[in-house]
């Protein structure tokens, strides 16, 4: 009763829209972390909880995604299995850093991320335009993994853009770059995720109509991608991008 209750409630409907919305533009321009932390932020979520709720979020949408193309049977395993268990140890430790600091502080360092990661994602989507993969992709090791994992379990906006950004400088091609970030993100999220629930920083009412939202969310994105034009799309949404960064200063620190 108390959870058909809740489902009534304008929280839960907020919280599913900010899902749907920030999914939307993660399908569009690959950063919807940059629009879901920053709007839990401005709705009043502690800052610990906001990026727990986004962790399982975005965990479960990239483990839809690894799944797949397990099926497909495009992943080899055991590439898959080192990716896997570097991306679980770096969220883990990213995690166990963000809890030891306290909200206030955490607030502080999220802001100064939220900016870093609005400039990661912009670089990096000039640079993958022009990223010409070779034929042969050189090898690669699993230190940037580790350390991209160890930023998106303890935080995540621009993760999976930093990612495919290093795939891609290995010369990778698009597609199997995105592949291999989708893993990372999966494995690193579920680090995180498991911390933060044994740290008790889970809500299941803030976790699930965001997880919701986003699930619908990234299928409308998909629907909606072939018919925008893709001009006004960059012009516009690094705009979005910069009015909930502002707004989140504005509300943490004014």
């Amino acid at each position: 009763m108390e959870t058909i209750l809740y489902v009534l409630t304008f929280d839960f409907w907020l919280l599913f829209i900010i899902g749907i919305g920030s999914s939307i533009i993660g399908s569009m321009f690959g950063a919807a972390g940059l629009v879901t932390i920053p709007a839990m932020l401005i709705v009043g979520i502690p800052i610990h909880l906001s990026i727990a709720a986004n962790k399982f979020a975005t965990g479960l949408s990239a483990f839809t995604n690894v799944m797949t193309f397990y099926r497909r049977k495009s992943l080899d395993l055991k590439m898959t299995a080192k990716q896997i268990t570097t991306g679980i140890a770096g969220g883990v430790c990213g995690a166990f850093f963000a809890t030891q600091l306290s909200e206030h502080t955490m607030n502080i360092i999220a802001s100064m991320l939220l900016v870093f990661a609005f400039f990661i994602v912009i670089i990096s989507r000039k640079y993958m335009d022009e990223m010409t993969p070779s034929r042969q992709p050189k090898s690669t090791k699993l230190v940037a993994p580790f350390f991209i994992s160890i930023y998106d379990g303890g935080f995540g906006p621009g993760s999976a853009t930093m990612s495919i950004t290093y795939y891609l400088h290995r010369s990778y091609g698009y597609q199997k770059a995105a592949e291999f970030s989708r893993v990372i993100i999966f494995a690193s999220c579920f680090g995180g995720f498991i911390w933060f629930y044994i740290q008790g920083l889970v809500r299941w009412d803030i976790a699930i109509p965001v997880t919701l939202g986003a699930i619908i969310g990234s299928h409308i994105g998909i629907l909606l991608l072939p018919k925008l034009n893709m001009k006004w799309v960059r012009l516009i949404l690094p705009l979005i991008f910069l009015i909930l960064i502002a707004q989140v200063f504005i509300e943490l620190f004014f």
